[in-house]
């Protein structure tokens, strides 16, 4: 066996090491403590996403989006690529806009204890119901 050979051998052994050490250490875990809100927020994210893509399912959703023009596919493709961030703001936006459709309700509440108390205090008759509280 020549010195070469030798030196080939002793070579190739050592870069064999090395790519086995290089990728064992490379593939290895590495743990860390996830706090309660990372933990948290990552499944609201998830859960935001899953919403919305349910939404864009609906088939009323998706008949005004083909009246509009838009190809439904391609809104999922986009829902699908906006961060985490874009995902919560506009989910935030459609539980605001959903809230003020409550206005009417509350509006509606409120004329309907006004008119009530009015009743009760024998300043209108609006409500057969209702008695005259003052006598």
């Amino acid at each position: 066996m020549s010195l070469l050979d030798v030196t080939k051998k002793g070579l190739a052994i050592g870069l064999s090491v090395q790519m086995v050490l290089t990728f064992q250490l490379s593939t290895m875990a590495q743990a860390e403590m996830l706090t309660t809100e990372a933990a948290i927020s990552k499944y609201a994210a998830y859960q935001d996403r899953e919403f919305l893509m349910g939404e864009l399912r609906k088939d009323e959703v998706r008949d005004e989006m083909i009246r509009l023009g838009v190809d439904p596919a391609e809104a999922e493709a986009r829902l699908a690529a906006l961060s985490d961030d874009e995902i919560a703001s506009m989910v935030r936006q459609m539980d605001e806009d959903s809230a003020g459709a409550g206005g009417l309700v509350g509006a509606l509440l409120t004329v309907f204890v006004i008119l009530l108390v009015t009743d009760l205090l024998c300043l209108t008759r609006v409500f057969r119901f209702t008695r005259c509280g003052i006598r």
